[in-house]
């Protein structure tokens, strides 16, 4: 078997770069990965029993996610689904469950925990429910399908005075990467209108620029977003209505992700370190989802850690281990491959005529600006003293080895990190008879990032990889002014979600989070590590800000409110959301400049008088500038309730009146003081309500 899998090997090195490009060669290797795995049963030797105990999971408590279901559920609402995964296995199972929403005929209509059903009234009279099919990532068993109950969809009602922008979809086919989305606009009588309009598609709210027609085609940056468009008047360049988002888009059905792993070495000694080397390949040309991707090792067939490097240890001599990967894709489906794992080695003990480096380990927290040391325990059999050993630090990134340093110790620097990055340190020993093999410890390099929604209602989880061990865990807002922990967690090494609520929102919104450990019982202390979540594909919804000091993901709430029933007042604009629209939007406003905010990391922006009423009716429709009414009301003196930041409220607006001419906000004089329509100002706008 070893000598079919190093012949499969050369096999795949050989043909690995006509694989990508050639179709036929793509499904022969795909064959030839599933015959090989099946054949050698993932390596190792035949007997051993790897899991333990393996059962098929269950899911219970499958139902639709909050009260008031049982009368039905209106077209165009968002319903969710949960349920409780239940794994006998051991070791315990994760959760790799797949869930769907199907009809009372048991046709499937999409994947996923979320479901917006479809506005236009496609599936008004059918009944639904939300089924699971749980499945163990671990031991790849999988249960039996449990659904909720049935719930019916209502029809909606709407009777809007302005056309109206719809996406084309048929409820029974979900939008997937690869498809193309298709625009129809019907009037307030639901008639196709054939006028002539402006197209603006947004993802997850953001304009995606140049895509200006009347369809979209889904792309890999879609996946996993929401999808709406908007239709401009081209006369006026004049917003006039947005249709509603679509459901998540899915990836693309494809082949799985494999992993090619590197044999181990044939002399694994005590004292050194075991490392899974492998190679990601996914023919859809899909990225690894290094959250996901997983690893294992085996020692006599029995689970010992789920790591990907593993220190050789007194207890392991003369026993076989192997090394597991289940690799796992970013985008497209399925997500996961199959468990692939090396060829079994004996751990040999150690020779007796050469120096050894054993117990190598790295201390210290492996954050930027903390110095690493590198420890060791040296042995000989006959006592010869050791001399001068040799030492190397190392940093892997994206597979590449740089080193970085030659003594014991070592300073983390900032360009050290980043997401997958690990740190080695290896010492080689020498004393005056011999020269000893090299012996090494990697070990990751602390990141998190964060995954879910920076929205109001939303809940962001972080997911850490490097961390020390911790006492406790707590959340805090990049504002230095407001320093309240929020979401403590005083179990160790745990970490609570962070949910976007609105008593908290004043001093969050518009500000990048920090998710904060400490090492003792209190919080706020000097010793406190805290980093901030970044940008990543797994957050969304956020307000993207850029400063000298890079670019953050800042909390979104509130960039609209309702007031009056019928119309929308929306948030001044940040600079960096102004210079995130499209090239050809943001030339169209050439007074367009940053207001500087006392103690924010942001500036806001302002305009001319002129200019700031176009980017009103262009970006969110009529009515356009917002008027004294609206900033006396709603605006001044009530920005704590609309959790807009104080900072970006003291600006000098300038404001619409009723007479159409243009005038200082809430100056409180009569007559008002009018604006200069050469000076800028920040504004805000205000739009119909739908």
């Amino acid at each position: 078997m070893f000598l079919i899998k190093k012949a499969f090997i050369r096999l795949f090195a050989v043909m690995k770069m006509e694989i990508k490009v050639n179709y036929m060669y793509r499904h022969i290797i795909t064959l030839l990965l599933t015959a090989f795995i099946s054949a050698c049963g993932g390596g190792g030797d035949e007997n051993s029993d790897v899991i333990t105990v393996s059962k098929p999971p269950k899911a219970t408590n499958v139902a639709l996610k909050g009260s008031g279901n049982d009368n039905g559920i209106q077209s165009g609402q968002e319903v969710i689904g949960q349920y409780t995964f239940n794994s006998a296995s051991i070791p315990p199972g994760l959760d790799a469950s797949i869930g769907f929403w199907e009809t009372e005929s048991g046709t499937s209509i999409h994947r996923g925990l979320k479901y917006r059903i479809p506005y236009d009234n496609s599936l008004a009279g059918t009944q639904i429910r939300f089924c699971v099919k749980p499945f163990n990532r671990i031991d790849r068993k999988a249960g039996k399908k449990a659904c909720s109950k049935f719930v019916l969809i209502t029809p909606v009602f709407f009777d809007p005075s302005t056309p109206m922008v719809k996406i084309l979809s048929n409820a029974y086919t979900p939008e997937v990467v690869g498809g193309e989305l298709l625009t129809f606009i019907i009037d307030k009588n639901g008639d196709i209108v054939d006028d002539e309009h402006g197209f603006r598609w947004k993802r997850n709210g953001q304009i995606i620029p140049n895509e200006n027609s009347g369809s979209y085609l889904l792309t890999v940056a879609d996946e996993g977003k929401y999808i709406s468009v908007c239709i401009i008047n081209q006369v006026t360049n004049t917003l006039i209505s947005c249709s509603e988002e679509t459901n998540m888009i899915q990836g693309a059905a494809g082949s799985e992700p494999v992993a090619i792993i590197n044999p181990l070495l044939d002399q694994i000694e005590l004292g050194k370190s075991a490392f899974l080397d492998y190679e990601f390949l996914d023919f859809d040309n899909d990225k690894e989802d290094l959250d996901s991707t997983s690893f294992s090792w085996f020692l006599d067939g029995q689970p010992v850690a789920k790591t990907q490097s593993l220190y050789i240890e007194t207890s392991m001599v003369n026993k076989q281990l192997k090394g597991c990967v289940t690799p796992y894709s970013l985008t497209g489906w399925p997500k996961a491959g199959d468990v692939t794992c090396t060829e079994a080695v004996t751990v040999q003990p150690l020779p007796n005529d050469t120096p050894h480096a054993l117990n190598v380990v790295i201390s210290g927290h492996r954050f930027e600006g903390e110095t690493l040391i590198g420890t060791y325990r040296y042995f000989e059999s006959n006592n010869n003293p050791e001399t001068q050993s040799e030492y190397s630090w190392t940093i892997v990134s994206n597979d590449q080895e740089k080193q970085v340093s030659n003594e014991q110790s070592y300073r983390l620097q900032d360009g050290d990190l980043g997401k997958g990055n690990k740190v080695r340190f290896c010492v080689t020993p020498i004393n005056s008879h011999a020269r000893g093999y090299a012996s090494c410890r990697t070990e990751d390099i602390a990141w998190l990032d964060g995954e879910g929604n920076f929205k109001e209602g939303g809940e962001v989880t972080a997911n850490l990889k490097g961390f020390p061990e911790f006492s406790q865990a707590y959340w805090l807002s990049s504002d230095e002014d407001t320093a309240l922990p929020l979401a403590i967690n005083t179990r160790s090494n745990s970490v609570s979600p962070l949910a976007i609520e609105s008593p908290l929102s004043n001093f969050i919104n518009l500000r990048p989070m920090r998710l904060c450990i400490s090492f003792d019982n209190n919080l706020l202390n000097s010793d406190d590590v805290c980093r901030e979540i970044p940008v990543g594909n797994k957050l969304t919804r956020y307000i993207r800000l850029k400063d000298e000091q890079g670019v953050h993901a800042a909390i979104n709430i509130n960039q609209s409110v309702v007031v009056d029933k019928h119309y929308r007042l929306h948030r001044p604009h940040t600079w960096s959301e102004f210079k995130a629209l499209p090239k050809n939007m943001q030339s169209e406003f050439s007074s367009a400049e940053s207001s500087h905010l006392i103690g924010e990391s942001y500036s806001g922006v302002k305009m001319t008088p002129q200019q700031a009423n176009k980017f009103c009716l262009l970006m969110h429709g009529a009515t356009g500038l917002a008027s004294p009414v609206f900033y006396n009301k709603f605006a001044t003196g009530s920005d704590l309730s609309n959790s807009w930041p104080t900072e970006l409220m003291l600006q000098e607006f300038v404001a619409k009146g009723p007479d159409g001419y243009y005038q200082l906000d809430n100056s409180g004089f009569t007559p008002p003081v009018p604006a200069d329509l050469r000076k800028k100002y920040a504004f805000m706008c205000v739009s119909l309500a739908p």
